[in-house]
């Protein structure tokens, strides 16, 4: 969270996660707060002019850094504001601009929302901090970014309005963890990644023997994942990990609350497909039967008849499908699937007997087709 003026300043002269380069950025940082006003309101046209007047990744990340860090200011109404706006990225990010505020989740998001369009690698990571040596238990979030080919991190929150230099840009992971702790330990970035006990302690590298912890390429596998595979890993090595405290217990919940969540709003899109799925092979169902009252009139092709059957019949058992899905992971207290599971059951008997009847219609020679029509 926020840390105060006076901490930052402190933190500013003695803290020892800083930049690992000695890079002049001032250039960077001057050019990119040239940007027109009218076009700093939405992160589309913000990335569009990083991405037209910076070439390498490098300057367009320190770019987006700069221009973060110089305009959004911390404010803690905004943790009260951003309540009940659902899960719309991109809303939240026009909030964000409009008010030129936020708390450290929004500087997250919107760097990494920024640097992402920009075409580079880029995390959202929560945790808790230390400030002063000191825990500080509530959540925090920060970013980890894959720049010349290592993943770095950044909090622009804690670099929020610097002058002459930043402390926490593109920081050695190994440096970084002194002062920042995420709650996924993939996120620590580290070959032997330590201990929350550790961590409270003081002590910024792992005394346990242990193999060495690819996380370049855990960190690879984790961002092929889809946001529910993400959380649904982070739970199991957080538990991996140990919760030892009621912290720790509280953010885990919270993550496996997430996941409920997703899960929820998959049934919802699962039951909703089912009965689209079902009402178009009733709308199709309904027009063949339609065609045999017609008496086959006006005519069409029997290929066509069968390839409405088929089509009909693959609807049918997709919708089924969709319907075992529901209540998997979060108990389905919310649709009658039973009820459409019925439906769709009906319907796929009756189209049954048709493809019979066609079945039967097909065989026959053109003068018992006009007795069995009659």
């Amino acid at each position: 969270m926020k840390v105060l003026l006076f901490i930052l300043l402190f933190l500013h002269c003695c803290s020892a996660v800083k930049s690992q380069d000695n890079t002049d950025y001032s250039d960077i940082d001057r050019r990119i707060l040239q940007i027109p006003k009218a076009k700093s309101y939405a992160t589309d046209s913000i990335a569009k002019f990083v991405q037209n007047n910076f070439i390498t990744d490098a300057e367009k990340v320190r770019a987006i850094y700069a221009w973060v860090t110089t305009n959004i200011r911390y404010s803690k109404d905004s943790m009260y504001y951003f309540r009940g706006w659902g899960a719309d990225p991109e809303t939240k990010m026009s909030a964000i601009l409009r008010r030129r505020r936020g708390v450290c989740e929004n500087y997250a998001a919107l760097f990494a929302n920024l640097v992402s369009k920009c075409g580079v690698p880029v995390f959202v990571v929560s945790g808790y901090t230390k400030i002063a040596g000191n825990v500080n238990w509530n959540g925090h979030g920060w970013c980890a970014v894959f720049i010349k080919n290592q993943w770095r991190l950044c909090d622009p929150t804690w670099d929020e309005g610097f002058k002459t230099t930043t402390q926490y840009y593109l920081a050695d992971p190994a440096m970084f963890i002194e002062t920042h702790m995420p709650f996924d330990p993939l996120w620590q970035l580290l070959e032997h990644p330590i201990t929350h006990k550790e961590f409270q302690k003081g002590i910024g590298f792992s005394k346990r023997e242990t193999d060495v912890f690819q996380y370049a390429d855990s960190v690879k596998s984790h961002l092929l994942l889809d946001t529910l595979q993400q959380m649904q890993a982070t739970s199991r090595r957080m538990q991996k990990a140990g919760i030892d405290n009621e912290n720790l217990k509280t953010w885990l919940a919270y993550n496996e609350m997430k996941i409920a969540i997703v899960n929820q709003e998959s049934d919802m899109d699962a039951f909703n497909s089912a009965v689209a799925d079902r009402n178009k092979a009733r709308a199709l169902y309904n027009d063949i039967v339609q065609y045999r009252n017609n008496k086959f009139t006006p005519a069409r092709p029997a290929g066509e008849i069968q390839t409405v059957l088929k089509t009909i019949d693959s609807l049918l058992a997709i919708g089924l499908k969709k319907i075992d899905t529901i209540g998997r992971i979060v108990e389905n207290y919310q649709y009658d699937t039973d009820s459409l599971k019925s439906s769709i059951e009906s319907l796929a008997a009756r189209l049954k007997q048709q493809k019979d009847f066609f079945n039967i219609y097909w065989g026959l020679g053109e003068g018992e087709r006009i007795k069995l029509l009659e």
